[in-house]
């Protein structure tokens, strides 16, 4: 049995995408990203229109009860900015001295805490980082970037909107 859902439409879904900002864009799968445990996705639900933030633990299948496709992604196990990139060339070398202070060979909060003594907004510098590497590397071209969301989004309303469903002619 088929159940029919009305999505939005092609110009609605390219005026909400023209809308977004890097920012708007990578901070909600930031915001639902958990090192290790949970992969943080940004999606945009095909019936509403809505972009939001889901995240999805290790091997768990997210079922979909809503049609949406991805914009961004971090992995669980991906470090989404290097420490390099977060940091300025003197930071950098500020930062080498006061992580060679500690003893422990690893201070999983050592990032936060130079951050802390050095007055660093270091949520504000990521999600910046993460915007601008975004920007740059995805949507340097914004045509080609608009193409693979609306291919996306071609595949999503003409399959059984479960991205994670095979169907027997797909294998």
């Amino acid at each position: 049995m088929n159940e029919f859902v009305e999505v939005i439409g092609v110009e609605h879904l390219k005026t909400v995408l023209s809308g977004l900002s890097p920012e708007d864009i990578v901070k909600p799968a930031y915001d639902n990203w958990l090192p290790g445990i949970k992969t943080g996705h940004t999606v945009l639900n095909l019936e509403t229109g809505n972009v939001y933030g889901l995240g999805v633990d290790f091997n768990q299948l997210h079922m979909a009860t809503e049609i949406y496709i991805e914009l961004f992604t971090i992995e669980s196990h991906e470090e989404p900015v290097s420490e390099q990139d977060f940091f300025s060339k003197s930071e950098y070398e500020e930062f080498l001295d006061f992580s060679s202070d500690d003893p422990c060979d690893y201070v999983p909060d050592i990032i936060t805490d130079f951050c802390e003594k050095k007055g660093i907004d270091e949520y504000e510098r990521t999600i910046g980082i993460l915007a601008y590497n975004f920007e740059k590397e995805e949507r340097a071209n914004y045509n080609m970037w608009e193409s693979k969301i609306l291919n996306r989004y071609y595949d999503a309303i003409y399959e059984d909107h479960n991205p994670f469903q095979f169907s027997q002619s797909s294998l």
